[in-house]
């Protein structure tokens, strides 16, 4: 049932090398907003995620940033009130919402590549130009949940086996007994993993990988497509196109119809993997093939 995730590792790759990219050089509000519309859709289709969780952590992000830019940066001409000795500008809270937007639409990118990019692609696509180090960054990727699932096995037996403690002392050593069971854990589990690459031969000899990755017909399609959206996008970005200036003053985000290209360009590139995995599913739900 996924389309975009049984694209071509190098095309997957390639796709999220583009949005980090166009992340990185703009900073403007609608871009932003429409980078975060995108990522949440094409989280929402992996049916991992709530919209009502998701703004659990988001607006609160959001909301601190903007809290604090204008606190720390006093720069602008549009005073807003007179706040603990200092003027509250506008431009420094619009500042700040742009800047939230910017650190939630990086979270979220990261988060998709995350669950898109699994270790078996990011092995066939760099193991042979660098085997130890691809190994070592597929292993540690995949480290951090295994922590979390044991930390949380860990800390349901210790509520079995022992009796709720409602003071602070209490839980802090329930959290250190906690940690500590899971540092022991994830000591041994590194020792019995070296010695189990060393038992299958790791390295004795050049490794080989198996893979079932082919490029096909729409690989090529898609890697043709993100080329014409990325050389538009950056190239009107490298233009003058995206920008918008907050101090002193803020300045109109609309400059004429190459911006509106620009603005439309990046809203297809956001869109197109939550699209063909919508898409998929539709199609899916057509012919009563639910899972």
């Amino acid at each position: 049932m996924n389309d975009f995730k049984s694209l071509h590792p190098i095309c997957i790759f390639s796709y999220f090398i583009v949005m980090i990219v166009m992340l990185l050089i703009c900073n403007h509000p609608v871009v932003m907003l429409s980078a975060c519309a995108g990522a949440v859709f094409l989280l929402l289709n992996f049916k991992e995620h709530s919209m009502t969780g998701m703004l659990k952590w988001i607006l609160p992000l959001i909301l601190i940033i903007t809290i604090a830019n204008p606190l720390l940066n006093h720069r602008g001409v549009t005073r807003v009130c007179f706040l603990f000795g200092q003027w509250i500008t506008l431009e420094a809270i619009c500042y700040g919402v742009a800047s939230g937007l910017s650190l939630v639409a990086l979270i979220l990118w990261f988060s998709c590549y995350q669950r898109i990019m699994t270790s078996d692609k990011f092995l066939y696509l760099f193991g042979k130009a660098a085997p130890a180090s691809s190994l070592l960054i597929t292993m540690a990727l995949a480290f951090v949940p295994k922590l979390r699932l044991q930390l949380q096995q860990i800390q349901e037996c210790q509520e079995m086996l022992t009796e709720e403690t409602k003071t602070t002392d209490g839980k802090i050593r329930l959290a250190i007994r906690n940690v500590s069971v899971l540092l022991g854990w994830s000591l041994e589990n590194t020792v019995e993993q070296a010695d189990s690459m060393k038992a299958r031969g790791y390295g004795i000899r050049r490794r080989t990988t198996f893979h079932l990755f082919r490029m096909k017909g729409r690989d090529v399609r898609f890697l043709v497509m993100l080329l014409i959206l990325a050389c538009i996008c950056i190239g009107l970005r490298i233009h003058g196109c995206g920008t918008m200036e907050f101090y002193p003053r803020i300045s109109e985000s609309f400059h004429g119809t190459e911006d509106m290209i620009f603005y439309l360009s990046f809203l297809i590139l956001v869109g197109i993997p939550g699209v063909m995995e919508w898409k998929e599913e539709m199609l899916w739900r057509s012919y009563n093939l639910n899972l």
